[in-house]
């Protein structure tokens, strides 16, 4: 049975979006680019999730600067501005407000962000630490507490009459009064403008996701942002990457520089097939293309190797709080960046008192950072019953799957696991443990059936330097055991 909604659910929402389109009247930002609207709307539908509920011109006017390259954005020329129904007094305010954004679209940072060509997440996202205390203290701001979500059909942003849409506008002193209370607000909105945190903005360039964010992701996202603690983690992270970011696959291709052919291969270009594959009837031949099961003539030896899994497992308990934690999530990230671009399949965990949610790396490094960047867990810990599920996984890989897993557990000198556990994850993968700022030792009894491990301790995390030398020299060594395995 469908769904039925309330008869007047339909004009309610098409009149919010004829109100806020309404709004653009007083934009400042011209733009050629047509789906800037619609872009718009996408910034607001998430600032809307966040609780950040504005007027459109002003998401509309600051999205476009950050996100639009500055040739393609110019704001109005100075002077009367607005629709022809405003009082002089209404003209003299968004006059103001015109000269706040000529000022914001000429800061080093608007600059910075519009050349980095940012997805719309993560604009939005920039938006809401600029205006989430302005709008806060905006008087009127309950008159857009109902505030919904745009829709997304660039059809209904084509060419709106804004004049009209301004004049049956049936509360235009709100909108008025939010571009009034944003200039008034100069300092603090400039503040936070040249407070952008473009460090947290490029390490997300590097491990761009291609998949479009929940709501989850978009509150870890926000956290990002605004935490103290994934702020470490991030510069920490880009001290590292930049010397893992030249890591090449190795394919195992051995080329001949003479003419003629090496092999025969299951894959190829169609001018390469053997000729007999022609002889099969169409249906035939169809099937074993579909199932790769043609033969090709190869020039190059290609040695197809099962992608090795690397399973990095890291300690979220409260032992793991402060300098332990930034150095072993740094380290992971870091970590996961050099195996994926070595052509692994990389899995990332949390654990404390259970094993959390499963995070993978997509082939082209794509990663879920803020949830790494803001992952808190409370459970306490419960090192045995963990592993004794990590340890059924592993056996159903092997069996399931047959991968070649390398076990990467990232913890402290504290992670006490039953022995016959250990020895049982060892018949079924490769054990690397790092064991972080162990304040009396790694006093575990399994750590002689760990295949290697590496012990960080605190002369190396005083350290700036020496910090950066250790965990690079971790990352290095992981990754030519993975190699190895």
């Amino acid at each position: 049975m469908a769904e039925r909604r309330p008869p007047g659910a339909a004009n309610v929402r098409r009149g919010f979006l004829q109100r806020q389109l309404a709004t653009l009247a007083i934009a400042q930002v011209r733009t050629p680019n047509p789906m800037a609207p619609v872009r718009a709307a996408s910034w607001h539908n998430t600032l809307v999730r966040l609780g950040v509920r504005l007027p459109l011109f002003a998401v509309y006017d600051l999205g476009a600067l950050l996100a639009l390259p500055r040739q393609e954005t110019q704001v109005a020329p100075a002077g009367p501005t607005g629709p022809g129904t405003l009082g002089d007094a209404d003209r003299l305010l968004v006059q103001s407000y015109r000269d706040l954004i000529a000022e914001v679209a000429a800061t080093e940072s608007v600059e910075r962000a519009a050349a980095l060509r940012l997805r719309d997440d993560l604009v939005a996202v920039v938006l809401a630490k600029l205006l989430r205390d302005v709008a806060a203290r905006w008087p009127e701001r309950l008159q857009w507490a109902g505030a919904s979500e745009l829709p997304l059909d660039p059809t209904l942003y084509t060419a709106p009459d804004l004049l009209a849409l301004w004049r049956g506008l049936g509360a235009p002193q709100a909108v008025l009064s939010f571009a009034r209370h944003l200039a008034q607000s100069r300092l603090q909105l400039l503040t936070a403008v040249d407070q952008i945190d473009f460090e947290t903005l490029r390490l997300l360039g590097l491990f761009q996701t291609q998949s479009a964010p929940g709501a989850l992701e978009i509150a870890d996202l926000y956290s990002a942002f605004v935490s103290l603690e994934a702020n470490d983690i991030v510069n920490f992270s880009l001290e590292l990457l930049p010397s893992v970011l030249e890591t090449k696959r190795a394919t195992g291709v051995q080329v001949f520089s003479v003419d003629g052919y090496a092999s025969i291969e299951r894959h190829g270009n169609i001018d390469s097939l053997i000729l007999t594959e022609l002889s099969y009837d169409d249906d035939l031949f169809e099937r074993k293309l579909v199932d790769d099961e043609l033969y090709y003539y190869g020039h190059e030896k290609q040695r197809e190797d099962e992608r090795r899994l690397c399973y990095i497992l890291i300690d979220a308990s409260a032992s793991m709080r402060g300098v332990r934690q930034v150095f072993a999530r740094g380290l992971a990230l870091t970590l996961s960046k050099k195996l994926s671009l070595q052509g692994d399949e990389v899995w990332l965990r949390f654990f404390d008192s259970r094993l959390h949610d499963l995070v993978k790396v997509q082939r082209g490094g794509g990663l879920q950072v803020p949830y790494l960047l803001c992952f808190k867990s409370e459970r306490g810990r419960n090192y045995a019953r963990v592993f004794r599920q990590l340890a059924l996984e592993l056996a159903r890989l092997r069996r399931d799957r047959r991968r070649t897993v390398v076990l990467y557990i990232l913890t402290h000198g504290q992670c006490h696991i039953p022995v016959e556990t250990v020895q049982q994850l060892r018949g079924l993968a490769f054990l690397y443990g790092v064991f972080v700022l162990p304040s009396q030792g790694v006093t575990v009894s399994y750590a002689p059936l760990l295949h290697h491990a590496e012990i960080v301790d605190e002369e190396a995390l005083s350290n700036r330097v020496e910090r950066r030398r250790r965990a690079l020299g971790i990352v290095e060594g992981a990754g030519q055991s993975a190699a190895a395995r």
